[in-house]
């Protein structure tokens, strides 16, 4: 099993790319330092587990993911839940066929 720490570091830095945020950009964000982002994504550092929640919740990371990866997940995430919130059935059903002929249009070019 691979360390978490280094899952997680791993984890932290692709996230953060996807997103286009600079290490500077991410630590101002949350409030932190950017020499304690800098040390979590080298996995020199045994961040706290609030700061590790703070990162997870804000680049939306699966510690799940990262700690159990073998484990086959079913949670959906807080983004996509959040989005649904308040919508009927009928209206999530929509979204849902939306995404699938989406990707059927991808497969098809």
């Amino acid at each position: 099993m691979k360390n978490p720490v280094d899952s997680f570091a791993a984890a932290l830095r692709a996230a953060r790319a996807r997103q286009h945020l600079t290490q500077r950009a991410l630590a101002e964000k949350l409030h932190m330092s950017v020499r304690t982002i800098i040390e979590i994504e080298l996995g020199r550092s045994n961040p706290r587990f609030e700061t590790v929640a703070l990162l997870a919740e804000e680049l939306n990371i699966s510690l799940d993911a990262i700690v159990f990866p073998d484990t086959a997940t079913t949670t959906v995430s807080k983004t996509v839940t959040d989005f649904f919130a308040g919508k009927s059935e009928a209206e999530i059903q929509k979204y849902i066929s939306l995404c699938q002929q989406a990707d059927a249009f991808k497969t098809d070019k």
